[in-house]
């Protein structure tokens, strides 16, 4: 009979969410070598690798994240008897934070895989644009967000990089218009990096739209009163990418990253990058 180690479950947990070992031992208080070595006990046990070399980081093979996803309901569960047991209660309120353009059904499909997986944990969702979800992390506010950044700062967790492209009313011809109509806000982070793209390449444009939520613009968008800016791969009704034919100028790729506050949440933040990892290295990867 062999056992599995739940300490060891959860470094793995934490490497599929940080994708350095460096950092995943970080996180445990733990040195680089001794979670090397957990990692090395779960191959032996297993006959199979756990890690594979990506760039500067590593990834799970596609044993360790099968093993990742059951892992996750025994740690689950050896946290809930000791809870019940000892009447020591695990932080169970989590409170997540996300970019307006990451409220898609992919990341809906992940909320919901953490809350079968961790059904103690009360989710708290809001939503807001990068900078303000930053500001807000930086109260207090938030144990957990998702941005959209053109870089990846101190503190933030490197997810995958989407390139941004133009987005119109599907079939729509706003796009042929001069003045280009731009349907954005001029508080979105694109913005300027978009407007900057068409002025270097010396394409008049005029807002159509600067006030109201991003639902207001992307309706705008969508009724083919102009074009704005998206990360490709996600999909949003009634918009697609502009085939433009090169006639609208490039557009620089978009970090998607994650930060995770210190604090009692902090190990169940961090499970739950896990599940978001996931589903933007989909998205990633479909882009």
């Amino acid at each position: 009979m062999r056992n599995l180690d739940i300490a060891t479950l959860r470094s793995l947990q934490a490497v599929a969410e940080y994708g350095t070992v460096t950092r995943s031992a970080e996180s445990l208080n733990m040195t680089q070598s001794a979670l090397s070595m957990q990692m090395k006990r779960l191959e032996e046990l297993f006959g199979r690798p756990m890690l594979t070399k990506a760039g500067r980081g590593v990834v799970l093979s596609d044993l360790a994240l099968d093993l990742l996803g059951e892992s996750r309901k025994l740690v689950a569960l050896n946290d809930a008897i000791l809870s019940r047991f000892t009447g020591v209660q695990p932080a169970t309120r989590l409170r997540v934070g996300l970019t307006t353009d990451w409220l898609f059904t992919k990341v809906a499909q992940t909320v919901r895989a953490f809350r079968l997986d961790q059904p103690r944990v009360e989710l708290v969702m809001n939503h807001a644009r990068s900078k303000e979800l930053r500001a807000q992390m930086k109260r207090g506010e938030h144990d957990v967000i998702l941005t959209t950044e053109f870089d990846a700062p101190p503190g933030a967790i490197h997810l995958a990089k989407v390139d941004l492209a133009w987005f119109g009313a599907a079939g729509g011809e706003a796009w042929r218009q001069r003045p280009l109509p731009v349907a954005d806000s001029a508080h979105c982070a694109y913005h300027p990096v978009g407007m900057a793209a068409l002025d270097q390449a010396g394409i008049e444009w005029m807002q159509v739209a600067s006030d109201g939520g991003s639902e207001t613009w992307r309706v705008l968008a969508a009724a083919d009163l102009g074009v704005t800016l998206l990360p490709r791969g996600i999909s949003q009704p009634g918009l697609e990418v502009v085939d433009h034919g090169g006639t609208l100028p490039p557009l620089p790729p978009t970090w998607l990253n994650v930060y995770v506050a210190d604090g009692p949440a902090r190990h169940v933040a961090a499970d739950f990058a896990g599940y978001l990892r996931r589903v933007v290295c989909e998205v990633a990867a479909a882009a």
